[in-house]
Protein backbone atom coordinates (compact mmCIF):
# COMPACT_ATOMS: atom_id res chain seq x y z
CA UNK A 1 0.00 0.00 0.00
CA UNK A 2 1.45 3.45 -1.14
CA UNK A 3 1.12 6.32 1.56
CA UNK A 4 -1.08 9.56 0.51
CA UNK A 5 -2.87 12.36 2.27
CA UNK A 6 -5.84 9.63 2.59
CA UNK A 7 -3.22 6.91 4.55
CA UNK A 8 -0.85 9.28 5.81
CA UNK A 9 2.74 7.50 7.21
CA UNK A 10 2.29 6.85 10.80
CA UNK A 11 3.85 9.35 12.96
CA UNK A 12 7.93 7.91 13.52
CA UNK A 13 8.60 6.21 17.06
CA UNK A 14 10.73 8.31 19.70
CA UNK A 15 13.51 5.96 19.20
CA UNK A 16 12.86 5.85 15.54
CA UNK A 17 13.86 9.94 16.19
CA UNK A 18 16.66 9.49 18.13
CA UNK A 19 18.66 6.56 15.96
CA UNK A 20 17.83 7.45 12.57
CA UNK A 21 17.47 11.79 13.10
CA UNK A 22 18.23 12.68 16.67
CA UNK A 23 21.90 10.25 16.89
CA UNK A 24 23.24 8.48 13.71
CA UNK A 25 23.17 4.54 14.10
CA UNK A 26 26.93 4.23 13.89
CA UNK A 27 27.01 6.37 16.66
CA UNK A 28 25.37 4.41 18.49
CA UNK A 29 27.63 1.73 17.62
CA UNK A 30 30.20 3.23 18.33
CA UNK A 31 29.24 4.29 22.08
CA UNK A 32 28.57 0.57 22.86
CA UNK A 33 31.69 -0.69 21.26
CA UNK A 34 33.69 2.05 23.72
CA UNK A 35 31.43 1.26 26.71
CA UNK A 36 32.47 -2.37 26.06
CA UNK A 37 36.12 -2.10 25.63
CA UNK A 38 36.12 0.52 28.50
CA UNK A 39 34.59 -2.29 30.89
CA UNK A 40 37.13 -5.13 29.74
CA UNK A 41 40.26 -2.45 30.39
CA UNK A 42 39.06 -1.31 33.87
CA UNK A 43 38.61 -5.22 34.46
CA UNK A 44 42.11 -5.77 33.23
CA UNK A 45 43.43 -3.13 35.34
CA UNK A 46 41.36 -4.61 38.50
CA UNK A 47 42.78 -7.72 38.39
CA UNK A 48 46.24 -6.54 37.92
CA UNK A 49 46.23 -4.58 41.15
CA UNK A 50 44.90 -7.60 42.65
CA UNK A 51 46.44 -10.53 41.64
CA UNK A 52 49.66 -9.62 39.58
CA UNK A 53 50.67 -6.72 42.49
CA UNK A 54 50.72 -3.97 39.32
CA UNK A 55 50.89 -0.90 41.18
CA UNK A 56 51.37 1.82 38.62
CA UNK A 57 48.65 5.02 39.21
CA UNK A 58 45.65 4.00 36.63
CA UNK A 59 45.75 0.21 38.13
CA UNK A 60 45.45 1.46 41.76
CA UNK A 61 42.89 3.70 40.99
CA UNK A 62 40.78 0.96 39.13
CA UNK A 63 41.19 -0.76 42.59
CA UNK A 64 40.00 1.62 44.59
CA UNK A 65 36.74 3.01 42.32
CA UNK A 66 36.00 -0.97 41.55
CA UNK A 67 35.82 -1.35 45.72
CA UNK A 68 34.07 1.34 46.64
CA UNK A 69 31.02 -0.27 46.66
CA UNK A 70 32.64 -2.88 49.80
CA UNK A 71 33.71 0.20 51.41
CA UNK A 72 30.01 1.18 51.57
CA UNK A 73 28.74 -1.81 52.62
CA UNK A 74 31.51 -1.95 56.03
CA UNK A 75 30.55 1.42 56.53
CA UNK A 76 26.73 0.98 56.67
CA UNK A 77 27.84 -2.35 58.73
CA UNK A 78 29.49 -0.84 61.21
CA UNK A 79 27.08 2.06 61.45
CA UNK A 80 24.63 -1.18 62.45
CA UNK A 81 26.73 -2.24 64.97
CA UNK A 82 26.71 0.66 66.84
CA UNK A 83 23.05 1.93 66.51
CA UNK A 84 22.17 -1.58 67.84
CA UNK A 85 25.07 -2.14 70.27
CA UNK A 86 26.60 -5.26 69.20
CA UNK A 87 29.09 -6.25 70.62
CA UNK A 88 32.48 -6.94 68.59
CA UNK A 89 33.07 -10.45 67.24
CA UNK A 90 35.80 -10.41 69.86
CA UNK A 91 33.25 -10.96 72.73
CA UNK A 92 31.17 -14.35 72.87
CA UNK A 93 29.10 -16.02 74.46
CA UNK A 94 31.19 -17.92 77.62
CA UNK A 95 30.66 -21.69 79.04
CA UNK A 96 26.77 -22.17 79.92
CA UNK A 97 26.14 -21.08 83.34
CA UNK A 98 25.60 -24.07 85.30
CA UNK A 99 29.21 -25.13 84.08
CA UNK A 100 30.88 -22.57 85.54
CA UNK A 101 32.78 -23.07 88.89
CA UNK A 102 31.15 -21.62 91.83
CA UNK A 103 34.34 -20.13 93.22
CA UNK A 104 35.49 -17.57 90.97
CA UNK A 105 37.59 -15.24 92.78
CA UNK A 106 39.46 -11.90 90.82
CA UNK A 107 43.12 -12.66 89.85
CA UNK A 108 45.17 -10.60 91.89
CA UNK A 109 46.97 -7.36 90.37
CA UNK A 110 50.02 -5.70 91.34
CA UNK A 111 48.89 -3.10 88.41
CA UNK A 112 46.24 -1.08 89.16
CA UNK A 113 43.30 -1.20 86.71
CA UNK A 114 44.84 -4.21 84.69
CA UNK A 115 43.08 -7.25 84.31
CA UNK A 116 39.86 -6.32 85.49
CA UNK A 117 37.34 -9.27 84.80
CA UNK A 118 39.95 -11.94 84.49
CA UNK A 119 38.60 -14.49 87.11
CA UNK A 120 40.66 -17.50 88.42
CA UNK A 121 39.02 -20.92 90.16
CA UNK A 122 41.58 -23.52 92.03
CA UNK A 123 40.48 -26.63 91.64
CA UNK A 124 41.79 -29.92 93.35
CA UNK A 125 44.66 -30.59 91.38
CA UNK A 126 48.13 -28.94 92.66
CA UNK A 127 49.64 -26.14 89.91
CA UNK A 128 53.12 -26.25 88.79
CA UNK A 129 55.23 -22.99 90.28
CA UNK A 130 55.96 -21.26 87.34
CA UNK A 131 55.37 -17.76 85.59
CA UNK A 132 52.09 -17.49 83.05
CA UNK A 133 51.20 -15.67 80.14
CA UNK A 134 47.47 -15.05 79.21
CA UNK A 135 46.57 -13.00 76.10
CA UNK A 136 43.48 -12.26 74.55
CA UNK A 137 41.37 -8.86 75.06
CA UNK A 138 41.52 -7.88 78.08
CA UNK A 139 39.84 -5.13 80.26
CA UNK A 140 42.72 -2.60 80.88
CA UNK A 141 41.48 0.23 82.68
CA UNK A 142 38.33 0.17 82.33
CA UNK A 143 38.14 -0.71 78.73
CA UNK A 144 38.67 -3.56 76.31
CA UNK A 145 41.93 -4.03 74.90
CA UNK A 146 44.23 -6.48 72.98
CA UNK A 147 46.75 -6.85 75.80
CA UNK A 148 48.75 -10.00 77.52
CA UNK A 149 49.38 -10.00 80.71
CA UNK A 150 52.07 -11.58 83.08
CA UNK A 151 51.37 -13.66 86.33
CA UNK A 152 54.03 -14.28 88.58
CA UNK A 153 54.23 -18.05 90.28
CA UNK A 154 52.09 -16.47 92.94
CA UNK A 155 49.11 -16.14 90.48
CA UNK A 156 49.28 -11.70 90.79
CA UNK A 157 49.37 -9.86 87.91
CA UNK A 158 52.64 -8.21 87.45
CA UNK A 159 53.32 -6.71 84.35
CA UNK A 160 51.35 -6.24 81.07
CA UNK A 161 52.24 -6.03 77.06
CA UNK A 162 49.60 -3.58 75.42
CA UNK A 163 49.23 -5.90 71.59
CA UNK A 164 48.24 -2.95 69.00
CA UNK A 165 49.53 -2.20 65.87
CA UNK A 166 50.61 1.11 64.16
CA UNK A 167 47.97 2.58 61.62
CA UNK A 168 50.70 3.68 58.88
CA UNK A 169 51.83 -0.21 58.62
CA UNK A 170 49.27 -0.89 56.06
CA UNK A 171 46.53 0.37 53.96
CA UNK A 172 44.16 -2.62 55.36
CA UNK A 173 44.61 -2.25 59.00
CA UNK A 174 41.06 -2.55 60.70
CA UNK A 175 40.19 -0.95 64.40
CA UNK A 176 41.06 -2.10 67.38
CA UNK A 177 38.65 -5.04 68.74
CA UNK A 178 38.21 -5.70 64.84
CA UNK A 179 41.43 -8.42 65.11
CA UNK A 180 42.36 -10.59 67.83
CA UNK A 181 45.58 -11.70 68.95
CA UNK A 182 46.48 -14.74 67.52
CA UNK A 183 50.25 -15.46 67.62
CA UNK A 184 52.30 -14.62 70.70
CA UNK A 185 56.06 -15.27 72.06
CA UNK A 186 57.70 -14.23 74.81
CA UNK A 187 61.43 -13.41 74.73
CA UNK A 188 64.36 -14.20 77.41
CA UNK A 189 64.54 -9.89 77.44
CA UNK A 190 60.63 -9.73 77.78
CA UNK A 191 60.38 -8.59 74.50
CA UNK A 192 57.21 -10.24 72.89
CA UNK A 193 56.30 -11.53 69.06
CA UNK A 194 52.54 -10.97 68.12
CA UNK A 195 50.39 -11.70 65.44
CA UNK A 196 46.51 -10.51 64.77
CA UNK A 197 43.68 -12.26 62.82
CA UNK A 198 42.23 -9.83 60.72
CA UNK A 199 45.79 -8.03 61.10
CA UNK A 200 48.21 -6.22 59.03
CA UNK A 201 51.54 -6.61 60.30
CA UNK A 202 54.11 -8.65 63.16
CA UNK A 203 55.39 -6.74 65.56
CA UNK A 204 58.13 -6.91 68.23
CA UNK A 205 57.97 -4.61 71.37
CA UNK A 206 60.07 -4.36 74.08
CA UNK A 207 59.00 -5.34 77.73
CA UNK A 208 58.04 -1.50 78.16
CA UNK A 209 55.86 -1.85 75.22
CA UNK A 210 57.74 -0.02 73.06
CA UNK A 211 58.07 -1.25 69.47
CA UNK A 212 61.60 -2.69 67.94
CA UNK A 213 60.04 -3.47 64.95
CA UNK A 214 56.96 -3.89 63.00
CA UNK A 215 56.71 -5.31 59.27
CA UNK A 216 53.52 -5.15 56.92
CA UNK A 217 51.71 -8.58 55.86
CA UNK A 218 48.60 -10.57 56.63
CA UNK A 219 50.33 -12.61 59.82
CA UNK A 220 48.47 -15.09 61.81
CA UNK A 221 47.43 -18.12 63.85
CA UNK A 222 51.73 -18.91 65.49
CA UNK A 223 54.46 -17.29 66.46
CA UNK A 224 57.27 -19.35 67.60
CA UNK A 225 60.46 -19.14 68.44
CA UNK A 226 63.56 -21.14 67.74
CA UNK A 227 65.66 -22.79 70.18
CA UNK A 228 68.20 -19.65 70.10
CA UNK A 229 65.70 -17.26 69.80
CA UNK A 230 67.39 -15.93 66.93
CA UNK A 231 64.42 -16.47 64.62
CA UNK A 232 60.42 -17.08 64.65
CA UNK A 233 58.52 -19.35 62.33
CA UNK A 234 55.13 -17.02 61.61
CA UNK A 235 52.24 -17.61 58.99
CA UNK A 236 51.14 -15.21 56.51
CA UNK A 237 48.82 -14.62 53.84
CA UNK A 238 49.17 -13.20 50.74
CA UNK A 239 45.68 -13.12 49.27
CA UNK A 240 46.92 -11.68 45.88
CA UNK A 241 49.03 -15.16 45.43
CA UNK A 242 48.06 -17.58 42.76
CA UNK A 243 44.97 -16.57 41.89
CA UNK A 244 44.38 -17.90 38.09
CA UNK A 245 43.87 -20.86 40.34
CA UNK A 246 40.76 -19.82 41.79
CA UNK A 247 38.82 -19.00 38.67
CA UNK A 248 38.75 -15.40 39.58
CA UNK A 249 37.87 -15.74 43.35
CA UNK A 250 40.74 -13.58 45.94
CA UNK A 251 42.75 -16.34 46.41
CA UNK A 252 44.55 -17.00 49.96
CA UNK A 253 47.91 -18.66 49.65
CA UNK A 254 49.62 -19.02 53.12
CA UNK A 255 53.46 -18.93 53.42
CA UNK A 256 55.50 -20.26 56.10
CA UNK A 257 57.87 -17.07 56.86
CA UNK A 258 60.58 -17.36 59.12
CA UNK A 259 61.82 -14.09 59.93
CA UNK A 260 64.74 -12.63 62.49
CA UNK A 261 64.23 -11.36 65.73
CA UNK A 262 66.55 -8.89 66.07
CA UNK A 263 65.46 -6.40 63.48
CA UNK A 264 61.91 -8.37 61.54
CA UNK A 265 63.78 -9.66 58.26
CA UNK A 266 62.15 -12.12 56.04
CA UNK A 267 65.04 -14.75 56.07
CA UNK A 268 62.89 -17.50 54.40
CA UNK A 269 59.52 -17.97 53.12
CA UNK A 270 57.91 -21.38 52.16
CA UNK A 271 54.69 -21.54 50.09
CA UNK A 272 52.13 -24.38 49.78
CA UNK A 273 53.15 -24.34 45.80
CA UNK A 274 56.48 -24.73 46.70
CA UNK A 275 55.98 -28.14 48.98
CA UNK A 276 53.51 -29.10 46.45
CA UNK A 277 56.62 -29.29 44.05
CA UNK A 278 58.87 -30.46 46.58
CA UNK A 279 56.60 -33.59 46.95
CA UNK A 280 55.35 -34.37 43.24
CA UNK A 281 54.69 -38.16 44.77
CA UNK A 282 52.32 -36.95 47.58
CA UNK A 283 49.21 -35.60 47.57
CA UNK A 284 48.66 -34.09 50.74
CA UNK A 285 48.12 -30.87 49.66
CA UNK A 286 46.86 -31.52 45.42
CA UNK A 287 43.28 -30.27 46.17
CA UNK A 288 44.43 -27.20 44.36
CA UNK A 289 44.56 -28.76 41.28
CA UNK A 290 40.92 -29.32 41.10
CA UNK A 291 40.47 -25.50 40.81
CA UNK A 292 39.09 -24.38 37.50
CA UNK A 293 42.10 -23.17 34.65
CA UNK A 294 44.31 -25.69 35.89
CA UNK A 295 46.07 -27.91 33.68
CA UNK A 296 46.33 -30.52 32.40
CA UNK A 297 42.09 -31.39 32.71
CA UNK A 298 41.00 -34.99 33.13
CA UNK A 299 39.48 -36.76 30.64
CA UNK A 300 36.38 -36.01 31.79
CA UNK A 301 37.12 -32.04 31.87
CA UNK A 302 35.53 -31.90 35.51
CA UNK A 303 35.92 -28.56 36.38
CA UNK A 304 34.72 -26.49 39.64
CA UNK A 305 36.13 -23.91 42.36
CA UNK A 306 37.02 -24.57 45.75
CA UNK A 307 37.04 -22.43 48.39
CA UNK A 308 38.98 -19.70 48.61
CA UNK A 309 41.45 -21.19 51.54
CA UNK A 310 41.43 -24.74 50.90
CA UNK A 311 44.63 -25.47 53.09
CA UNK A 312 44.74 -22.75 55.65
CA UNK A 313 47.82 -23.97 57.15
CA UNK A 314 47.59 -22.78 61.21
CA UNK A 315 50.73 -23.80 63.12
CA UNK A 316 54.76 -24.52 62.14
CA UNK A 317 56.65 -25.34 65.35
CA UNK A 318 60.30 -26.23 64.93
CA UNK A 319 61.48 -29.77 66.32
CA UNK A 320 63.92 -28.45 69.60
CA UNK A 321 67.19 -29.66 69.57
CA UNK A 322 66.27 -30.63 73.38
CA UNK A 323 63.66 -33.18 72.05
CA UNK A 324 65.44 -33.76 69.14
CA UNK A 325 66.11 -37.28 70.41
CA UNK A 326 63.00 -38.40 71.72
CA UNK A 327 62.20 -37.74 67.87
CA UNK A 328 64.71 -40.38 65.59
CA UNK A 329 62.54 -40.22 62.88
CA UNK A 330 63.05 -36.32 62.53
CA UNK A 331 66.02 -33.98 62.72
CA UNK A 332 66.50 -30.61 65.05
CA UNK A 333 64.63 -27.86 62.79
CA UNK A 334 62.32 -29.62 61.12
CA UNK A 335 59.21 -28.27 60.78
CA UNK A 336 55.48 -29.47 62.08
CA UNK A 337 52.18 -28.01 60.08
CA UNK A 338 48.83 -28.23 60.80
CA UNK A 339 46.69 -27.70 57.40
CA UNK A 340 43.49 -27.29 59.26
CA UNK A 341 41.05 -27.48 56.03
CA UNK A 342 42.36 -30.90 55.53
CA UNK A 343 42.52 -32.26 58.60
CA UNK A 344 46.15 -33.20 58.08
CA UNK A 345 49.54 -32.79 60.48
CA UNK A 346 52.94 -33.27 58.81
CA UNK A 347 56.57 -32.89 59.34
CA UNK A 348 58.89 -31.55 56.45
CA UNK A 349 62.75 -30.50 56.31
CA UNK A 350 62.45 -26.61 55.74
CA UNK A 351 65.58 -27.18 53.61
CA UNK A 352 64.15 -29.68 50.93
CA UNK A 353 61.22 -28.92 51.90
CA UNK A 354 60.19 -32.69 51.62
CA UNK A 355 57.85 -34.09 54.07
CA UNK A 356 58.83 -36.84 56.21
CA UNK A 357 55.20 -38.04 58.17
CA UNK A 358 51.86 -37.16 57.85
CA UNK A 359 48.59 -37.81 59.49
CA UNK A 360 44.97 -37.03 58.20
CA UNK A 361 42.06 -37.88 59.60
CA UNK A 362 42.89 -38.21 63.63
CA UNK A 363 42.31 -35.01 64.45
CA UNK A 364 39.16 -32.52 62.99
CA UNK A 365 39.97 -28.59 62.04
CA UNK A 366 42.74 -29.05 64.67
CA UNK A 367 45.07 -26.30 66.26
CA UNK A 368 48.68 -26.04 67.17
CA UNK A 369 50.15 -29.57 67.18
CA UNK A 370 53.38 -29.73 69.68
CA UNK A 371 56.25 -31.43 70.52
CA UNK A 372 55.50 -33.26 73.33
CA UNK A 373 58.63 -34.54 75.56
CA UNK A 374 57.24 -38.37 75.66
CA UNK A 375 57.87 -38.95 71.66
CA UNK A 376 54.30 -37.82 70.80
CA UNK A 377 52.86 -35.24 68.84
CA UNK A 378 50.18 -33.58 70.56
CA UNK A 379 47.48 -30.93 69.15
CA UNK A 380 44.38 -28.84 70.19
CA UNK A 381 41.88 -31.13 68.69
CA UNK A 382 38.64 -28.46 67.69
CA UNK A 383 36.57 -30.96 66.16
CA UNK A 384 34.23 -28.11 64.99
CA UNK A 385 30.43 -29.15 64.86
CA UNK A 386 31.03 -31.95 67.39
CA UNK A 387 29.92 -32.01 70.88
CA UNK A 388 33.49 -30.83 72.13
CA UNK A 389 36.93 -30.59 71.71
CA UNK A 390 40.02 -32.45 73.11
CA UNK A 391 43.93 -32.89 73.26
CA UNK A 392 45.26 -36.13 71.03
CA UNK A 393 48.44 -37.36 70.38
CA UNK A 394 49.89 -38.92 67.82
CA UNK A 395 53.00 -41.41 68.03
CA UNK A 396 54.66 -40.92 64.89
CA UNK A 397 56.34 -44.14 64.50
CA UNK A 398 53.48 -45.89 65.02
CA UNK A 399 50.60 -43.67 64.02
CA UNK A 400 48.26 -44.83 67.47
CA UNK A 401 46.76 -42.41 68.70
CA UNK A 402 45.97 -41.31 72.51
CA UNK A 403 43.60 -38.84 74.42
CA UNK A 404 45.23 -38.16 77.22
CA UNK A 405 42.67 -35.15 77.51
CA UNK A 406 38.97 -36.09 77.14
CA UNK A 407 36.89 -32.55 76.45
CA UNK A 408 33.52 -34.34 77.62
CA UNK A 409 34.77 -34.22 81.26
CA UNK A 410 35.88 -30.76 80.87
CA UNK A 411 33.09 -28.90 79.22
CA UNK A 412 35.44 -27.99 76.65
CA UNK A 413 34.88 -26.78 73.21
CA UNK A 414 36.84 -23.69 71.26
CA UNK A 415 35.08 -24.83 67.49
CA UNK A 416 38.11 -22.54 65.91
CA UNK A 417 41.64 -21.61 67.24
CA UNK A 418 42.42 -22.45 70.73
CA UNK A 419 46.03 -23.62 71.88
CA UNK A 420 47.62 -26.20 74.62
CA UNK A 421 50.91 -26.52 75.86
CA UNK A 422 52.23 -29.81 77.95
CA UNK A 423 53.63 -28.85 80.63
CA UNK A 424 57.38 -29.88 81.92
CA UNK A 425 56.17 -31.50 85.04
CA UNK A 426 52.84 -33.25 83.47
CA UNK A 427 49.49 -32.18 82.48
CA UNK A 428 48.61 -29.29 80.55
CA UNK A 429 47.77 -25.85 80.18
CA UNK A 430 45.12 -25.24 77.86
CA UNK A 431 43.54 -22.50 76.27
CA UNK A 432 39.47 -22.91 74.78
CA UNK A 433 39.73 -19.37 72.94
CA UNK A 434 36.01 -19.14 72.11
CA UNK A 435 35.03 -20.03 75.85
CA UNK A 436 37.30 -17.34 77.29
CA UNK A 437 38.69 -19.99 79.65
CA UNK A 438 42.20 -21.30 80.17
CA UNK A 439 42.42 -24.70 81.98
CA UNK A 440 45.79 -25.63 83.78
CA UNK A 441 45.61 -29.84 84.36
CA UNK A 442 47.79 -31.27 87.19
CA UNK A 443 49.94 -34.41 86.07
CA UNK A 444 47.05 -36.71 87.35
CA UNK A 445 44.86 -35.13 84.98
CA UNK A 446 42.89 -33.37 88.18
CA UNK A 447 41.85 -29.41 87.33
CA UNK A 448 44.47 -27.07 89.14
CA UNK A 449 43.49 -24.12 87.41
CA UNK A 450 40.77 -22.44 85.68
CA UNK A 451 40.96 -18.46 84.29
CA UNK A 452 37.48 -17.05 82.80
CA UNK A 453 37.77 -13.83 81.31
CA UNK A 454 34.41 -11.87 82.24
CA UNK A 455 33.59 -8.92 79.81
CA UNK A 456 31.96 -7.32 83.11
CA UNK A 457 28.53 -6.93 85.07
CA UNK A 458 26.53 -9.53 85.81
CA UNK A 459 26.04 -10.78 82.63
CA UNK A 460 27.94 -13.95 81.14
CA UNK A 461 29.14 -12.35 78.26
CA UNK A 462 32.94 -13.42 78.15
CA UNK A 463 35.94 -12.17 76.24
CA UNK A 464 38.13 -14.16 74.36
CA UNK A 465 41.71 -15.34 75.67
CA UNK A 466 44.23 -16.14 72.44
CA UNK A 467 47.04 -18.25 74.38
CA UNK A 468 48.44 -19.31 77.31
CA UNK A 469 51.91 -20.21 78.13
CA UNK A 470 53.66 -21.91 81.03
CA UNK A 471 57.22 -19.95 82.10
CA UNK A 472 59.65 -21.91 84.52
CA UNK A 473 59.86 -20.62 87.77
CA UNK A 474 63.84 -20.70 86.90
CA UNK A 475 63.67 -19.12 83.54
CA UNK A 476 62.88 -15.72 84.55
CA UNK A 477 65.49 -13.48 85.47
CA UNK A 478 64.58 -10.99 88.12
CA UNK A 479 63.95 -8.05 86.70
CA UNK A 480 63.46 -9.53 83.35
CA UNK A 481 59.98 -7.98 83.19
CA UNK A 482 60.92 -4.53 84.55
CA UNK A 483 60.78 -1.45 82.69
CA UNK A 484 64.81 0.57 82.98
CA UNK A 485 66.37 -2.67 84.54
CA UNK A 486 68.93 -4.68 83.12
Amino acid sequence: MRWSAIHPRPPSSALDRILGRVVPLWLVAAIVLILVLFSVAFAWFVKRSLYLQDERPIALAALEVASFPTTVKKVFLEIGRRLSNTPDYSVIRATPPQHLPSELSPVKSRLAGVGEGLLVHRGPGTPQRGWRVIAGVLRIHGTLQTAAVLLSPDLEIVHYWPLVEDAAIDADYDAPLRKMPHGLSVLADGSVIYSFDNGASLHRKDRCGLTMWAIPGKYNHTVTLDDSEQSVWALRIDERADAARYSGDVAKDTKIVQVATADGRILKEISVAAIIAANPNIDLLELRRLNQGDEPLNARRTLGRWMTDPIHLNDVDPLPRLLADRFPMFAAGDLLVSAREVNLIFVMDPASLAVKWWRMGATIRQHDPDWSANGRISAFNNRMTREYSEITEIDPATFATTLPVDGRNLDLYSRRRGSHQPLPGGGWLITSTEQGRVIELSQNGDVALEFYNRMGGGDQMFTILSSATFLPEDSVKPGAFRCGEN
